[in-house]
């Protein structure tokens, strides 16, 4: 049958439904639907679409006995709908699949916090077997502790014996020089290199330091160095090499006190003792026990100089020992200046300085030197 149904644009969904119903013949509750060429519903309202030839709507009659078979029609219709328009079953199989992946990838990342802590403690047991057999800082009777548990440093009581090594004369020539390669030397020989220095400077002499603190200063500084790949003893011994060779390239025996040579190279020696390896912007962001201590100023340069001086208040260590306290004071002063003033937050301001001072520089004027 074919029935023509005309209505206003003005008409309600209800209108529209009881002009379907009254001239199909049906009950009034009978339940229409209007099905669209590609299976979507069709809602009934006087701007839904015209029939056409192109555009073939379809209709579905179901009659209820009651309202409640009319409701779960139409519930499970608009279900249908929103089932089809959405994707829901796609989408729901999606979200299982990832939520899989996701489950796995926890579960690989839990094994990977394991495998890494695994690691930690098998470097940490390594660490101290290699300090155990190569006399490290673990079991070394000299050692600053401070940064570790506040203890104090412990004296050597023992006459140090590090093998001695003769500095041939093309040795004690290049030693001279800033061109020196200090990457072919063992301990002892640094060792051996840095004593000779103070010697050769006249700072034993000066500073009527006896030979036997010298070397048991010396050792005390080398265990105090940490194994780190860059901020170790060899790094020590290079920057103390340098001001060396920079003393007798610029002459500056002629120019400068002796107690001035020594704080330029007690400091070179002691300036970045104990040095975690870590640097000052990572102690003030992690708030490590130095960054609280210092206040967040220059937490490592003030470390190295608590700890140069740790090492001096030793009897055993102290080269200084035989120095008036007056003397000693502007040792003390000189040291701790040049270790802080290696804080690279300051070097800008440092430079600065010195440029402007560089053309009229004056050897006698203190606040030059």
């Amino acid at each position: 049958f074919i029935f023509q149904v005309l209505f206003s644009r003005h008409c309600s969904s209800c209108d529209i439904k009881e002009l379907l119903c009254s001239s199909s013949n049906i009950p009034r509750n009978t339940a229409i639907t209007l099905v669209d060429p590609e299976g979507a519903m069709v809602s009934i309202d006087p701007t839904m679409p015209a029939n056409s030839p192109k555009f073939k709507v379809r209709v579905f009659l179901c009659v209820f006995a009651d309202k409640e078979d009319l409701v779960e029609n139409v519930l499970s219709q608009v279900a249908e709908q929103f089932s089809r328009a959405f994707q829901i079953k796609e989408l729901k199989t999606e979200v299982i699949n990832r939520l899989a992946v996701l489950e796995k990838r926890v579960e690989l990342e839990g094994l990977k916090v394991v495998e890494i802590e695994k690691c930690k403690n098998d470097l940490r047991k390594l660490q101290d077997e290699m300090s155990t057999k190569h006399g490290g800082r673990v079991n070394c009777p000299c050692k600053s502790t401070l940064l570790d548990d506040g203890r104090k440093v412990t004296p050597r009581r023992d006459v140090p014996s590090y093998p001695k090594y003769t500095l041939s004369q093309e040795t004690i020539d290049a030693l001279k020089k800033p061109t020196f390669d200090v990457w072919h030397w063992e301990h002892n020989e640094m060792l051996s290199c840095l004593e000779y220095m103070y010697h050769d400077l006249g700072l034993v002499k000066e500073f009527n330091m006896n030979p036997i603190t010298l070397k048991r200063w010396l050792l005390a500084i080398q265990e105090n160095y940490r194994n780190n790949p860059f901020h170790n003893f060899r790094h020590c011994f290079c920057v103390s090499q340098m001001m060396y060779g920079m003393i007798h390239l610029c002459n500056l025996q002629e120019k400068l006190t002796l107690t001035n040579l020594g704080i330029l190279m007690t400091a070179a020696v002691c300036h970045d003792l104990d040095h975690p390896g870590y640097n000052n912007t990572y102690q003030i962001n992690a708030r490590t026990e130095l960054a609280v201590r210092y206040n967040d100023i220059s937490p490592l340069e003030n470390h190295h100089c608590a700890v140069a001086f740790q090492i001096l208040s030793l009897p055993e260590c102290n080269i200084f020992a035989n120095v008036d306290p007056e003397a000693f004071k502007k040792i003390r002063q000189g040291i701790i200046t040049l270790i802080l003033a290696t804080d690279m937050a300051r070097h800008g301001e440092i430079l600065e300085t010195f440029k402007l001072n560089v053309d009229h520089f004056d050897f006698t004027n203190e606040e030059h030197v």
